[in-house]
């Protein structure tokens, strides 16, 4: 079954646009990562949010990724300028 990830991130107001441009440079690493179908960006310059969506082959596909990316350090890259926590959701699509 495939796995939908969203995920909402609010960076601090002063670091937005850096956010915005680590973001939008994650993503083709993450659309050629195994497993990923597809990866898509939104961003509300407003409300300064930046809203992720990936959608994966597997549960287990989205985890390698998200382990690989967390021994990066890209993770804590990001959270370390939010905030707030980011709002991140996985859904089954059957």
């Amino acid at each position: 079954m495939k796995e939908a990830v969203f995920a909402v991130v609010y960076p601090d107001i002063g670091t937005f646009d850096a956010h915005v441009e680590a973001v939008l440079a994650m993503v083709p690493d993450t659309r050629t990562f195994p497993g990923c179908i597809e990866a898509h960006v939104g961003i509300n310059r407003d409300r300064f949010e930046i809203a992720v969506f990936h959608l994966w082959e597997t549960p287990e596909h989205l985890n390698r990724y998200l382990d690989w990316r967390a021994e990066r350090g890209d993770l804590d890259a990001r959270s370390a300028t939010m905030r707030r926590e980011q709002d991140f959701r996985t859904f089954s699509v059957p």
